[in-house]
């Protein structure tokens, strides 16, 4: 799995300006042999702001917006890298919203450091070189830690709704053609009634596009109207767009069960061909064999079957649903059970979604 680092800082070193021949900027280089390494590198130029940049005129909504993708961006992100060669209001704030949120933040700058940089970042290098290099040795975060950290964050926003301007989903894309869903990551409402949230399928839906490369899709907010139940909700329409586009051969939903329900997990298919959408449900419950034996009773899905229809009528995409029981989404407490689905689950989407992509070719 790999670890994913945001750069923040100046974009280019003030030591490597005042040299007389061109060189690559620090951000180019971290990059380069971050990736070399295998990690994923956020480089969010287009939020940078220039060193020197003087922001008098009053807040804009633009502004606003580059502030909360910084932010959401990082909260992404396992680590930080930060370059404090020169003073900067946004990399020191960035710093410390990463610190406070739990990431590895990394510092490069001159010693003697602030007592402020000292109490907010785990390392401190005067060399941008030896901070990737420790960066590089600190990676692989487990993927349990992950999830867990991921779900914290989320949870905070379950029963919140989503700021004006903002959407009550997140889309996270990737390479492979398989799209996994997770409606209920979030509390919703369906019909005047309050839903609590489906613990852990955000995160679990988050960790396998991380493990995998497919792409996902998930509640990030308290949404208003089930986007399972209610055809006209944000979340729905962004499922329906990105189908559309011709880049999913198969979507899997990840549901939670209740206490009562058994077996603890249950599979059932969708789509426009009932032999192609069963194969795909035959080949996941064979996967998931292993740990119980798989149920397959389709009552359950009856407040998502309009989002299931939806997809194999309209968008004619074979869909999978997976409930998993409480004891399946309890990673603190039933760690073993919760990396088996995880590791199941991303063994049968990575062998579907290179299956597919082969196809195409």
């Amino acid at each position: 799995m790999q670890s994913s680092i945001y750069l923040t800082g100046d974009q280019i070193n003030p030591e490597l300006l005042a040299a007389q021949a061109p060189l690559p900027d620090w951000r180019s280089m971290a990059v380069n042999k971050l990736q070399l390494h295998g990690m994923r590198v956020i480089n969010p130029l287009e939020l940078a702001y220039a060193p020197m940049e003087r922001q008098e005129e009053p807040v804009t909504e633009e502004i606003e917006h580059r502030v909360r993708r910084a932010l959401e961006l990082i909260d992404q992100a396992d680590a930080v890298l930060a370059n404090l060669t020169r003073s900067s209001y946004a990399t020191a704030m960035e710093m410390f919203y990463a610190f406070r949120r739990g990431k590895l933040v990394t510092v490069v700058g001159q010693s003697p450091f602030s007592p402020w940089v000292l109490s907010h970042s785990q390392a401190r290098f005067g060399a941008v070189d030896d901070a990737i290099d420790y960066l590089i040795g600190e990676q692989p975060h487990s993927p349990l830690n992950w999830a867990l950290q991921y779900e914290a964050l989320l949870s905070e926003r379950y029963e919140q709704f989503p700021p004006a301007g903002e959407p009550d989903y997140k889309f996270i894309g990737g390479e492979l053609p398989v799209l996994v869903v997770a409606p209920h990551a979030t509390a919703f409402w369906r019909e005047g009634e309050f839903y609590e949230v489906d613990s852990f399928t955000g995160s679990m839906a988050a960790l396998l596009n991380r493990m995998s490369g497919c792409h996902a899709l998930l509640s990030h907010y308290c949404c208003v109207a089930d986007p399972c139940w209610y055809m006209q909700t944000p979340m729905r329409r962004a499922f329906a767009d990105i189908v559309k586009a011709g880049q999913i051969g198969l979507v899997v939903v990840l549901l939670g069960s209740s206490w009562h329900e058994g077996p603890g997990l249950q599979v059932t298919s969708y789509g426009p061909s009932a032999d192609v959408s069963e194969d795909y449900a035959t080949r996941l419950k064979v996967k998931l064999a292993g740990l119980e034996p798989v149920g397959s009773e389709s009552l359950a899905d009856y407040h998502v079957r309009p989002l299931l229809n939806y997809t194999a009528e309209e968008l004619g995409c074979p869909a999978v649903v997976v409930r998993m029981h409480k004891r399946y989404r309890m990673p603190k407490l039933q760690l073993e059970q919760f990396m088996h689905l995880v590791r199941r689950l991303n063994d049968f989407i990575s062998e579907t979604g290179i299956e597919l992509v082969r196809s195409r070719s």
